[in-house]
């Protein structure tokens, strides 16, 4: 008997012609360590969520679902909540209590445990964990990674048998990412709790996953060991870009190994690989000071801690600086002062030489782009369509149709838009909101997690964007934690720590001095070629030199 089942699933939601799930049926064996992939918008939460009975979406559904042989609408409450625990993407949404021990007895409370069984509890989960440090601390002074190793215990204090997890890392750093997944290998090794997780970023999960599920349009294309996975989307040039930068450095180089790791990999580059070449560093000429900060300094309350302290930063125009750092780092909070929405305790922004908190708001909104960590908050109408049409017409757009319709199919986004804003998926909300920022061609776009929730399509499509935006003199600040996507987009980087920048440089001099924060082909290919960012990078180190064995 399978641990959990799902056979034969269609699922359409309400209002909607097109099917969210085509015929779908998925096995789950006791103690499996399943990751699903795939497109923005394909079915993965969608899919996800119907594992549990208490957040199973509300549509048209045929099929049949069943735990441990018992159908999911048939199933004890109680068991339910107990033996199938779920962690959503945003740490936010699934926190309700204001210190950490009352959030992780919550959930125990709520089963009716009885006072010194919860505290039994407790202690042996907090230990396992490692977070007897944050557990009288309120939940709303801790990072993003805090938070969400907070949801992980509240769910795991139940002690689940089935864990279901969607894009638990989306808004991690990637040290914190790191901490996360290894906190779930133990999960899955220690306790053989059956782990389901959803993810476009494979990276760090290959090396976990037994299976790999891939998705399109509802329907599942591939379900096989990840290494069989992984090279029938290499046949598919449409999907290679799913495929991480190590076990594609290997493909392209048609190689027989795939590995999935550093340490993999390391053992089947030979010493032939180049020894001092360098890469191709992206010709970029700085443009003219667009926005400056100069000694700011913020605290969000007279008495807290302060976030930035004496921070001084500088966009020229046609620059893409990335922002990296830990969560809690500062970074949102230095957008919001140079999007004009803080005001700095201490120091000034200046925009083209003039203070902007003496713009009117409508000028900031014209001038300068913002899009939060939350694309939700930036959704005022109940329709997609509704909603660009009317933010064109308040930047004074008298035929908003056109422009509107080519923003959608720029980004093939044109199948929801009779869909309410919220009821997307967290890539489409992200790349929806980004389209509503650039409306008004704002000179600078300030973009906090713009990949967040993005399929590696996506990606690359926002990728192409932000280099037309550099090429017709926009500059564009991004707050990420999407080392890839940075390494491979931006053209300045800096670290944000302790309130201040500690470090600034391009991508091949920022991560090539950087233990933690770079990349997977960095750490692998850095003895030898220390600039080497992408798989491209080392590819076109070797195109011409066949130096490169595997």
């Amino acid at each position: 008997m399978a641990h959990a089942e799902i056979i034969d699933l269609s699922f359409t939601y309400p209002d909607e012609s097109e099917k969210a799930l085509r015929s779908v049926s998925v096995r789950l064996e006791e103690g499996e360590f399943v990751v699903v992939s795939g497109p923005s918008g394909c079915g993965k939460s969608t899919l996800l969520k119907h594992f549990k009975q208490e957040v199973l979406p509300v549509g048209d559904r045929e099929g049949s679902i069943f735990y441990q042989g018992i159908a999911i609408h048939e199933l004890d409450k109680v068991t339910s909540a107990r033996e199938i625990g779920m962690v959503f993407q945003n740490p936010e949404n699934q926190i309700v209590m204001e210190t950490v021990i009352q959030e992780i007895a919550f959930s125990l409370e709520n089963i009716g445990f009885p006072s010194e069984d919860i505290k039994k509890k407790i202690a042996e989960l907090v230990r396992f964990l490692g977070i007897e440090y944050m557990l009288h601390q309120s939940v709303h002074t801790l990072s993003g990674g805090q938070k969400q190793l907070v949801n992980l215990a509240s769910v795991l204090a139940l002690q689940p048998k089935l864990l279901l997890l969607d894009e638990p890392t989306a808004q991690l750093d990637p040290v914190a990412a790191k901490e996360f997944l290894e906190l779930l290998k133990r999960i899955h090794e220690e306790l053989g709790v059956t782990i389901v997780v959803v993810e476009h970023c494979l990276d760090e999960l290959l090396p976990l996953a037994e299976r790999l599920i891939f998705m399109e349009k509802g329907t599942i294309l591939y379900n096989d060991s990840p290494r069989s996975v992984i090279v029938d989307l290499w046949k598919d040039a449409a999907y290679r870009s799913y495929i991480p930068d190590i076990p594609r450095l290997f493909l392209e180089s048609e190689s027989n190994t795939v590995p999935f790791s550093v340490k993999e990999g390391m053992k089947h580059i030979n010493d032939r690989l180049p020894l001092h070449g360098s890469t191709e560093k992206k010709q970029h000429h700085e443009g003219k000071p667009l926005i400056k900060g100069t000694g700011l300094t913020f605290r969000y309350e007279r008495t807290s801690e302060t976030v930035l302290s004496q921070l001084d930063i500088a966009v020229h125009s046609g620059d893409c600086m990335a922002l990296v750092g830990a969560n809690g780092s500062g970074k949102s909070t230095l957008l919001t002062i140079l999007a004009g929405l803080h005001k700095p305790r201490k120091g000034k922004v200046v925009f083209q030489n003039q203070r902007i908190e003496k713009w009117t708001q409508k000028k900031r909104y014209m001038k300068i782009g913002y899009v939060s960590q939350q694309p939700a908050y930036h959704f005022t109408y109940d329709e997609v369509e509704l909603e660009l049409y009317e933010r064109c017409r308040q930047f004074a757009e008298l035929n908003p149709k056109p422009l509107a319709d080519k923003l959608m199919d720029d980004f093939q986004l044109g199948h929801i838009k009779h869909r309410h804003p919220l009821d997307i998926s967290e890539g489409e909300k992200q790349i929806f909101a980004i389209i509503l920022a650039l409306l008004s061609q704002p000179e600078l776009l300030l973009l906090d997690e713009p990949t967040k929730g993005l399929d590696p399509e996506k990606k690359e499509q926002l990728g192409c964007l932000f280099q037309k935006l550099q090429h017709e003199g926009a500059a564009i600040m991004l707050a990420t934690h999407d080392i890839e996507f940075a390494a491979k987009y931006a053209n300045r980087c800096a670290m944000l720590f302790d309130g201040e920048i500690v470090s600034e440089n391009d991508p091949a001099g920022f991560f090539s001095s950087n233990y933690f924060y770079t990349t997977g082909v960095n750490r692998l290919v850095r003895k030898k070629q220390p600039y080497a960012l992408t798989w491209e990078d080392v590819n076109m180190l070797c195109q011409n030199d066949q130096t490169l064995r595997m």
